[in-house]
């Protein structure tokens, strides 16, 4: 428990300034913090995306933990008993508190926030209607006050972030800031308060959701009696919870990468708190071994009678299960070495496409295959695809994986709509080998995502992508008009052991692992 206990905090966040307000006229975010602490690169979490992130900072999880996004907020209310929002803890511990969430993105109100603890939940579409809506809350003196501005994202999208209009955006959202800072000095309570201004995401372009720096790199400004001067050390938006209940004198759950893992960072207060766990990231390195063989290897593991497609890139491109041909369009590699025998290198030189996929795969599927993450790899590779990637077109029917190097993407998509599903890899993976396995399970409506047989992820598939959306038609290395990789995105990657099953089954993952020896 915190020596210093504050009497309120204010958290306020503006979705989208990322740390460009660096760049920016903001008198009072400069002047608030001038004696506080500050860090210009807290760390987004991955996916650079508003729910996941909103989620991390009042859920105090990981977005592969509290498994929101932007969807879900905005159609289902939040009730996960097993991961209370920071509002449920604190008025477990102070019944009679008086709390609040004043939002511009209803959803956050609607899907992140518990509706059965009392929270005064406000919106308003508007910031600068917003903003005297806050300041009457200021004046009740909340406990904890959670604020949204949304204008700053909106003026990234429509004009680029970091240009002109969205830095005018920071300017004016400044003001805003100000305005309750200044609120608080009224209601005479400032000198209790612990009062924070961060950030969810940045963007790059017109848009945001990836993990380069400008839309990974957040600024996060804490300032209060206890609160040292100077930078803030190490901070990602999930520790904004912890930051909450140990400023209001509350435990601090343990840490578990599974479920809570909201810290408190080091070097914001004077006084000691306990080390701030940080995972080193490491480069896979796999062993290469023969490929034991169709017959006397993968079939004594798998369901055979599910697998419609098995390819080993071993010096050739051959279907195992002598379902599938394919043509070459390009040069295919085989030169480097794999998890089994050689790999494929895919990419600018070369990809492969079969028409052999049944019509039966229209139904639910799973597939999984190898593939070798490069650390300088910014932009992203379609490893397979049966449908067109830029993403202009990425609402035509079809299926795609898309790697990058810090995660990989799974779009399916109806003709007019389309979910792509991020999945972050482990905190303690660099580059080097994973074994991606995803099951789109269209029976209970769900898909669920492996990483190296190991479950990370399910999330709801929504009725409207229960349909056909997978043709026979599927290309190996690069999207279904063969585009991207060596036109868009002009990148090369590696791929070994393709396998894809009609039908899912949870066993999959492990009798893979198995034949792996993993």
């Amino acid at each position: 428990m915190s020596r210093f206990i504050y009497d309120y905090v204010a958290v306020i966040g503006i979705d989208g300034m990322g740390n460009f307000n660096r760049n920016a006229e903001t008198p009072n975010i400069d002047r608030i913090f001038a004696d506080g602490a500050t860090n210009y690169f807290a760390l987004s979490m991955n996916p650079t995306i508003s729910a996941e992130n909103w989620g991390a900072m009042l859920l105090g999880a990981n977005p592969m933990v509290h498994n929101l996004t932007n969807s879900i907020v905005s159609t289902v209310e939040y009730g996960n008993k097993e991961l209370p929002s920071v509002f449920t803890r604190i008025r477990k511990a102070f019944p009679d508190a008086y709390l609040s969430s004043a939002v511009n993105w209803r959803p956050i109100n609607f899907g992140i926030i518990e509706h059965d603890v009392g929270v005064q939940l406000l919106n308003n579409p508007k910031d600068e209607d917003l903003t005297p809506i806050i300041l009457e809350e200021v004046a009740k003196k909340p406990k904890f006050l959670f604020v949204q501005f949304d204008d700053v994202d909106g003026a990234g999208h429509g004009g680029g972030y970091g240009l002109e209009g969205h830095l005018s955006r920071i300017s004016l959202t400044d003001k805003f800031v100000g305005e309750i800072h200044k609120a608080y000095e009224d209601a005479g309570i400032l000198d209790k308060t612990l009062f924070i201004v961060t950030a969810d995401h940045g963007g790059i372009r017109r848009g945001h959701g990836g993990y380069t720096d400008e839309e990974k790199y957040v600024f996060f400004g804490a300032t209060g009696k206890s609160v040292k001067k100077g930078e803030a050390g190490a901070i990602q938006t999930k520790d904004i919870s912890a930051l909450v209940l140990y400023a209001l004198g509350l435990e601090v759950p343990a840490y578990d990468i599974y479920g809570y893992s909201s810290q408190v960072p080091e070097g914001i207060f004077e006084e000691p708190v306990r080390k701030y766990i940080k995972y080193e990231k490491k480069e896979s390195v796999v062993e290469t071994l023969p490929t034991p063989g169709y017959k006397n290897g993968l079939a004594k593991f798998v369901d055979t009678e599910r697998l419609r497609l098995a390819v080993f890139f071993d010096n050739e491109i051959k279907d195992e299960t002598g379902n599938c041909k394919f043509d070459e369009f390009g040069k295919v590699k085989y030169y480097s070495n794999g998890v089994r025998g050689s790999c494929g290198e895919f990419g600018t030189i070369g990809c492969v496409r079969t028409n052999g996929l049944e019509p039966e795969i229209q139904g639910s599927f799973t597939f999984g295959t190898w593939v070798k993450v490069e650390k300088n790899v910014n932009e992203e590779c379609v490893v397979f695809s049966t449908k067109p990637w830029w993403w202009r077109k990425r609402s035509s029917a079809g299926i795609s994986l898309v790697l990058k190097n810090h995660d990989s993407v799974f779009c399916i998509a109806n003709g007019e709509d389309d979910l792509s599903l991020i999945t972050p890899f482990p905190e303690d993976f660099s580059s080097g080998w994973i074994h991606i396995l995803v099951a789109v399970d269209k029976e209970k409506k769900e898909i669920r995502v492996y990483y190296n047989f190991r479950f990370i992820r399910s999330v709801v598939l929504p009725d409207k992508y229960i349909r056909e959306t997978v043709t026979n038609t599927l290309v190996i290395g690069n999207d279904s008009e063969m585009d991207n990789n060596n036109r868009a995105f002009p990148n090369l990657f590696r791929m070994d052991d393709f396998l894809f099953f009609e039908g899912t089954n949870e066993k999959d993952a492990v009798a893979l692992k198995l034949y792996y020896g993993m």
